[in-house]
């Protein structure tokens, strides 16, 4: 335990020497917002309702979704993994005292709870004083959207490194980024949430973990899912983090026997 919190520490403190990089992490979220938000807008047109989601409840979601649940590039995850493999470095991650997808999400966990205060934080401030931002449905969807949130940065991370792992047996990780990139974008909600997909693409997007990163945070803040819903699928959440974490677990084992044996 000892060993992740310094990883993350140390993440942190690195983050936060790179001003001129946070300040242009604002400006592009700012933008992506902006952006969300207005298609959005000429997307309803004078419509009150579309789907039985009004054009706040939309608003709520662009400010909300873009930032505190999917600003981050967690494909960039990927491409350190590919990098590591590539470079020979990986084998040095044998000597650590944290095995290499515990130490990757220490490391990776810090700047994104960073990146929640100092970029996210702002950006949801500047929109809610422009457009106005819904509160949670209730009190106590509020109090489970936070759960969702751990839930969903959790997961986030997870899939990132399962992806990163499979590296080993890839012979360029690019791919393996672009693909994991515009699947998650796609299946998570992050840009079109799920109620407006076609039937089929919907009822598998739905079972999928990528849909715990931003659609049903999001569905649980706009109040879309009862309270028993809603904790029902908290605990799916739950259960898919437990399966990639055993996955994860079995991958790394696995690469870790191509390294002893191509490195000798």
């Amino acid at each position: 335990m000892q060993s992740f919190v310094a990883f993350a520490v140390a993440a942190v403190r690195q983050q936060t020497g790179y001003r001129a990089e946070i300040l242009s992490m604002v400006l592009g979220a700012i933008i992506e917002v902006f952006a969300r938000i207005s298609i959005w807008k000429a997307v309803y047109g004078g419509q009150h309702a579309v789907a039985g989601v009004t054009l706040p409840q939309m608003i709520a979601y662009a400010i909300i979704g873009a930032t505190l649940l999917s600003n981050w590039d967690a494909a960039l995850v990927v491409r350190e993994i590919g990098a590591a493999i590539r470079t020979g470095q990986i084998g040095n991650t044998l000597l650590r005292p944290a095995s290499f997808p515990v130490m990757l999400f220490a490391e990776n966990l810090g700047p994104r709870l960073f990146n929640f205060a100092a970029v996210c934080t702002p950006v949801i401030i500047i929109f809610s004083l422009l457009y106005g931002l819904l509160p949670p449905a209730s009190l106590a969807h509020g109090l489970l959207f936070i759960g969702y949130v751990a839930v969903s940065t959790t997961l986030l991370l997870l899939i990132s490194i399962l992806f990163g792992l499979l590296s080993f047996w890839v012979f360029d990780a690019h791919s393996l980024e672009w693909f994991m990139r515009g699947f998650g974008a796609l299946l998570s909600g992050g840009l079109v949430p799920l109620w407006f997909f076609p039937p089929v693409l919907a009822e598998t997007a739905h079972v999928l973990p990528f849909a715990w990163i931003t659609y049903y945070p999001m569905a649980v803040y706009l109040g879309q899912l009862d309270l028993v819903s809603s904790l029902t699928y908290l605990a799916v959440g739950l259960c898919w983090i437990a399966g990639l974490v055993g996955l994860i677990a079995a991958l790394w084992s696995r690469a870790c026997r191509r390294i002893v044996v191509h490195g000798g």
